[in-house]
Parts: C-alpha cells; sequence; structure tokens
C-alpha cells in the first residue's frame, strides 16, 4: 500500500456551511461582502440597519457577524451588546472606517471578539473570520479541488459548476483516490486495492467500468480523468 505524501494530499479545509450575518448600511460594500463570502463557501445574510440586524439573527442564527459600527437604527455597539446579552457562542467581529483606538476598545468592549478597519483586504478578513471560527468550535469539512470539481469527503458530497453531483460511495471513493494522487498515473491494480479493498476478486474491468459511470456523471469528467495506456488512469 502506498503512503501519501503531503504534496500528494491537496485537501484544505473549510467552514463550508458556516453562516455568516453581515450587518452594514452601505448596499456597493454589502454587496461586495456578499458575493465574496458566497464565493468563499459560506451562506450569507445581509443587514442594513440594527432593527433588521436582530431581526435576521434570531431567524438565521449565524455562526459569525460582521457587525459594521456606524449603522441607522441601532448602531453597532449596542447591536453587539445586546446579541452577546442572547448568545455567547456567535462570533462578531466589528467593522468600522474609522481607524482610531476609542472606537476598536468601545467594539471590543460591547463583547466583540476581533474588528476590522475599512478599507480592508479579502484575504485578511477570511483569515479573521476562519481564525475566529476556530476559536468558536464550528465545524470544519475537508475539501479537496480538482479543476471545476469540489469534493466534501466528510460528507461524501460533490460539487461541480456549484451543482451537486450523485454519486455512489464507490465512485467517490475512486474519484477521491485519483484526485490524491493528482499528477501520477495510477494502475488498475493499485485502484482495485485502495478502493475496493485488497481481498476483491472481481475482474480488474470493474475499474474501467467504474471510470465510465464518472466521465458521464461529471461534465468535465472526460477531460479530467485521463487514460494513461498501459498503465491505468490518472488526474492532472
Amino acid at each position: 500500500m502506498r503512503m501519501k505524501s503531503k504534496e500528494d494530499l491537496q485537501l484544505t479545509e473549510v467552514s463550508r456551511l458556516a453562516k455568516i450575518l453581515v450587518v452594514e448600511d452601505e448596499r456597493k460594500i454589502a454587496r461586495l461582502l456578499e458575493l465574496e463570502l458566497n464565493h468563499r463557501k459560506y451562506e450569507t445574510r445581509i443587514a442594513r440597519d440594527g432593527m433588521e440586524a436582530m431581526d435576521i439573527y434570531e431567524a438565521f442564527k449565524p455562526d459569525l457577524i460582521l457587525l459594521d459600527i456606524m449603522i441607522p437604527e441601532i448602531d453597532g455597539v449596542e447591536v453587539a451588546k445586546l446579541i452577546r446579552q442572547m448568545d455567547n457562542d456567535v462570533g462578531i467581529i466589528m467593522v468600522t472606517a474609522m481607524d482610531q483606538t476609542r472606537n476598536k476598545v468601545e467594539g471590543l468592549n460591547s463583547g466583540a471578539d476581533d474588528y476590522i478597519t475599512k478599507p480592508f483586504d479579502f484575504d485578511e478578513m477570511s483569515a479573521r473570520i476562519e481564525a475566529l471560527l476556530r476559536r468558536k468550535g464550528n465545524p470544519k469539512k475537508q475539501r479537496l479541488e480538482i479543476g471545476e470539481v469540489e469534493l466534501f469527503p466528510d460528507s461524501y458530497t460533490v460539487i461541480e459548476q456549484d451543482r451537486e453531483i450523485n454519486l455512489s460511495k464507490t465512485e467517490f471513493d475512486l474519484l477521491r483516490y485519483l484526485a490524491e494522487n493528482r499528477g501520477r498515473a495510477v494502475s488498475k491494480s493499485e485502484l482495485l486495492e485502495e478502493v475496493w479493498g485488497i481481498d476483491y476478486e472481481s475482474s480488474p474491468n470493474v475499474v474501467e467500468v467504474y471510470i465510465n459511470y464518472l466521465r458521464k456523471k461529471l461534465k468535465t469528467g472526460k477531460s479530467l480523468i485521463k487514460t494513461v495506456r498501459g498503465v491505468g488512469y490518472s488526474i492532472k
């Protein structure tokens, strides 16, 4: 049995199902945040004032709140205080355009866990979100990405071009093994051992059959899974 190196494994952890409430009254910024967070596989809701934020919080039960301080109706500091009285687990990141120590301290004293100052970098924002979700104990899911296909081993889910692909366990295990060993040709005998098990006694042609299943189910299957003549199969 071949041991996998770190280079072989392209698995990364993401909070695919984490829910984020964005409280931002500037429509353009709110929309940009929504698009960016959805792209990064978060479920996102937008509130444009403090009252709406409280209503959506009650219904949505987010894992994390990106909370602008300067919002109408109820300001962000008061919203943070109200939410913190009800929920010690939700992550709160204060967002402010004012790069002043007083505003940061006020936000943190209200119950926020972190702060970020406008204009912010999306990569920094994402890193802060991930760090806070880890501290709050948000469950993680593994993701394996190959081209336009994403595999989530924890749930045996495959997403291609924003569409879920229905695969059997064997199909998923086969695709996953090829993806984990991307860049090299994997023989039929190795696939039989690793996917079907060392004691599998049926015809090696079963590998070819399941490869064809994958190529038909995935839109990019034919271009993604290559036949290496005389050896086996590979994903580049």
